[in-house]
């Protein structure tokens, strides 16, 4: 018993380190997601499957920067009013929720939407050159034009993200992002601060 507890004394940095690592490759491609499901009340019921879905409208008309910065942006109260505001039309004006939008409108007061997709602090992420490169808002969001409620539909963990960037049929996309060679997918500080 004496020579196992000297034994751990003095290797046991040596013995523990690699244990630690087979616990972060683990944690990394195999525990289940948290987020994966995530699916959070709203201050409006939004449905996408109505305005995506049955009017076919464009991600962007709502999620207008998109293709210009790292966030999508969620909508604010005058993009709703577009089509929702009284004098443009009668879109579902006997609705409380829509009622309820055009009061908060009037006040001046945001709607504070719930994030769905949220990544940790420590992850740099921009849609700007996904969007560049051809990728479908689905690949990542799944079929937001059948969904009454928003939810997490895909793993959206870092196993998940590293998959993606080694998948070489990215490559041939219809549209192709400017000078980007330099870009390093599956290096660390490409996604970590």
């Amino acid at each position: 018993m004496d020579a196992l507890k000297k034994v751990l004394q003095k290797h046991a940095i040596k013995l523990i380190l690699p244990l630690l690592g087979l616990v972060a490759v683990y944690w990394i491609y195999v525990v289940p997601p948290k987020y994966q499901g995530y699916a959070p009340d709203q201050p409006v019921p939004f449905s996408h499957k109505i305005h995506a879905g049955e009017l076919g409208m464009d991600c962007q008309f709502c999620h207008t920067a998109v293709e210009k910065g790292p966030h999508a942006t969620l909508p604010d109260s005058a993009t709703c009013m577009r089509c929702h505001a009284p004098d443009t039309g009668v879109i579902a004006s006997d609705s409380p929720n829509i009622q309820f939008m055009r009061q908060m409108y009037s006040q001046g007061r945001p709607i504070h939407w719930t994030k769905v997709y949220d990544l940790p602090d420590h992850v740099r992420f921009s849609h700007k050159p996904h969007v560049a490169k051809g990728i479908d808002c689905t690949e990542c969001h799944g079929a937001m034009e059948k969904m009454e409620k928003v939810s997490v539909q895909v793993a959206f963990n870092m196993g998940w993200c590293v998959n993606c960037h080694r998948d070489p049929k990215w490559e041939n996309q219809k549209l192709k992002p400017g000078n980007n060679t330099s870009v390093h997918l599956t290096e660390c500080g490409t996604c970590h601060y």
